[in-house]
């Protein structure tokens, strides 16, 4: 039996969104105070985008960093995988989007809705199409626009979310090397 290639994680890229929301906002907006979020969450501010930038904007922008710290060429992609629960539609997938946004011809995709844990499943499905061999260079991406789904006037979730987006560009680790991604255990309390 053949064994399964290792998938190491060979570039990482991020985004945030330059404007933020502070404790200090939303005492404004909503019953709530700085010592209450922070005992809760430990948050003090979180990003928010712009109107009018959508997921597929901040993925780029973290899926372009990753890409520059690896000096890959979106043209080397083979395959795409986003996690989110904000897409910019229901189709074509985000994954799409980014595809064609970062000029990556020969790369497919598709998007992986699971909430907090949507990268991690991503993640490991990226990792999966490395293992087998049948790709060299697959781009995994977490991101959401979370202001566009966020009830402001209901303090226990407007306190917690906001905008932003982290990319990781995965390949095969060569022989030698002790890197790689070794095991994934997911479990659902649903």
């Amino acid at each position: 039996m053949k064994q399964l290639q290792r998938a190491k994680i060979s570039a990482l890229g991020t985004y945030v969104p330059p404007r933020l929301l502070t404790n200090a906002d939303l005492e404004k907006m909503v019953e709530t105070n700085d010592q209450w979020i922070q005992e809760r969450t430990g948050i003090r501010q979180r990003h928010l985008v712009d109107k009018g930038v959508a997921t597929s904007d901040i993925a780029c922008e973290a899926a372009r960093t990753a890409l520059t710290n690896a000096g890959v060429a979106p043209s080397e992609i083979e395959a795409i995988i986003v996690g989110t629960v904000t897409p910019d539609m229901l189709f074509p997938s985000t994954a799409c989007l980014v595809q064609h946004k970062l000029g990556a011809p020969g790369a497919w995709g598709f998007d992986l809705s699971a909430a907090c844990s949507g990268f991690v499943y991503a993640l490991q499905c990226g990792a999966q199409l490395i293992q087998t061999g049948s790709h060299k260079k697959v781009l995994v991406i977490g991101a959401d626009v979370m202001s566009a789904i966020i009830d402001y006037t209901d303090r226990a979730t407007c306190v917690i979310f906001g905008d932003g987006a982290g990319a990781v560009l995965l390949e095969p680790a060569t022989d030698g090397e002790d890197l790689g991604l070794i095991d994934f255990m997911h479990e659902v309390d649903g």
